[in-house]
């Protein structure tokens, strides 16, 4: 039986005898052919076609959300993640009819576009949003700081995500949840947190609690090798904690 007309044919195929004649030091026929069918896997999942996209959609690529940053793990080092995002909406041309100013339609733009790449397991930075509506970093960070006040709720930027920069925001709210009894799973849910990362906040959290009237701020720091300002961040929340029981009683 004579094989398929296109058998033998295809991208797949060219990798194939492109290892084979420029690359032929990876490995045996075996290897070689499951590292083009990876090739191709990846070339399908970093590929979309642009006749597919949404009318104000766009293809960006972000950082994979399970990435593990490192102290000399710059992003170019970083797994990263195709995700579709939308720069124009039907909701903002409502918002702008409604009479909501420039400023409060880019503040839900952004937390749109954050929380769009974070559904498909991506995190974008604050210079990515930037650079996608044409503003300045510092602009981005402030709307992100507004929204997230104004809605009590922590956006997955990239910055609270992989636990960088100077943010203390979502370590508080992550234990200010863990104070009011909210399950780990929730606290998880509500913050854009892995389970283990929240566990961890509590954890050091709690080992500020005990030595908190025993040794000061810096002292704290010391011992944990942790942040005088995260230390007094927490420290904030126990008196506050403090605080509340001693009006309650």
């Amino acid at each position: 039986m004579s094989s398929a007309p296109s058998a033998g044919k295809g991208i797949e195929s060219a990798i194939k005898h492109l290892i084979r004649d420029e690359y032929s030091f990876i490995g045996g026929e075996k290897i070689q052919d499951m590292f083009a069918k990876d090739m191709v896997r990846l070339f399908r999942q970093y590929s979309q076609d642009p006749w597919t996209l949404e009318v104000g959609q766009t293809l960006w690529f972000a950082v994979d959300k399970n990435e593990k940053p490192g102290p000399a793990k710059t992003l170019a080092k970083m797994k990263v993640t195709p995700v579709i995002l939308s720069l124009a909406h039907e909701k903002d041309r409502n918002m702008r009819l409604n009479g909501y100013s420039h400023k409060e339609i880019r503040r839900f733009k952004v937390a749109r576009l954050l929380n769009e790449a974070f559904e498909q397991n991506g995190v974008l930075t604050q210079a990515d949003i930037a650079e996608l509506l044409g503003v300045s970093a510092g602009t981005i960070g402030k709307d992100i700081r507004e929204y997230q006040e104004e809605h009590a709720v922590i956006l997955p930027y990239r910055g609270t995500v992989h636990d960088i920069g100077p943010s203390l925001t979502h370590k508080k709210q992550i234990v200010t949840l863990f104070l009011q009894n909210v399950p780990t799973p929730d606290i998880a849910r509500k913050t854009c947190h892995t389970e283990e990362a929240c566990d961890r906040y509590i954890k050091s959290f709690k080992k500020v609690q005990t030595l908190y009237g025993q040794m000061s701020p810096l002292e704290i720091s010391r011992t944990l090798e942790m942040s005088e300002r995260l230390v007094n961040e927490y420290i904030a929340l126990i008196q506050e904690k403090e605080s509340y029981t001693e009006g309650c009683q």
